[in-house]
């Protein structure tokens, strides 16, 4: 029996999911290949076949394998605060893999992991007298205010969290950015949207503007 084989005997298809994860980390997501993954697992790349149908397969099983990271059963009874600490577990999901994080909102599965976390979160908010339509519509935008803030700092924003300068640099580097003809009021615009480094301060905003927003408009609902 040939090494390979024997290796490949020893593969299982999570093992080839997390190597494809932390081949991502490592290397980004275009340098993965099912040749270069092989190649990291000390296996040819026909052997993977054994346990992933082809690419396609694979990017699906990072996704559900980035998923496991976030707990299933809200931390906390409390309805609000499980939304909140979905939405901070998913913000900082997509930092620990800033290179595979793309593939949450890019394929179209619906990993299993994932299900279950909305299910659960689905529950704790019926539990706490949501109706079912009002729990679907927050929970789908605290998922994407989760994953799509932290895809925003990565791209847009990455220099300004790099960046802990004062606010002269600030005021260069948001106008260098500007068209040469852009108004004064298209500046100070522009100021006041990527101006501020808060990135962290600016999460919770948006996060307690939802839950604030759902609770007024449970409150009205009910007295009308």
């Amino acid at each position: 029996m040939s090494v390979e084989t024997v290796e490949r005997a020893r593969l299982s298809r999570s093992q080839v999911v997390r190597a494809a994860v932390r081949y991502v980390d490592e290397h980004g997501l275009d340098a993965l290949s099912m040749h270069q993954l092989g190649a990291a697992l000390g296996v040819k790349a026909m052997s993977l076949y054994k346990h992933v149908a082809n690419k396609d397969d694979l990017l699906d099983g990072v996704v559900d394998e980035l998923w496991t990271e976030i707990p299933v059963e809200p931390q906390d009874q409390d309805w609000r605060e499980a939304m909140r600490v979905l939405a901070r577990s998913l913000r900082a999901l997509v930092h620990r893999h800033p290179h595979a994080a793309p593939l949450l909102t890019s394929r179209r599965a619906l990993p299993g992991h994932a299900l279950e976390v909305c299910e659960t979160h689905l529950r704790a908010m019926r539990e706490g007298g949501v109706p079912e339509q009002c729990a679907v519509a927050l929970l789908r935008s605290i998922v994407t205010h989760g994953i799509g803030y932290a895809l925003a700092e990565l791209s847009c924003f990455q220099a300004q969290l790099d960046d802990a300068d004062d606010e002269i640099s600030r005021l260069r580097r948001v106008t260098s950015l500007l068209p040469a003809d852009a108004s004064d009021t298209l500046v100070r615009t522009a100021l006041l949207v990527c101006g501020d480094c808060d990135m962290n301060g600016g999460f919770d905003i948006g996060i307690d503007l939802m839950i604030r927003g759902l609770d007024a408009y449970l409150t009205d609902d009910a007295g009308s």
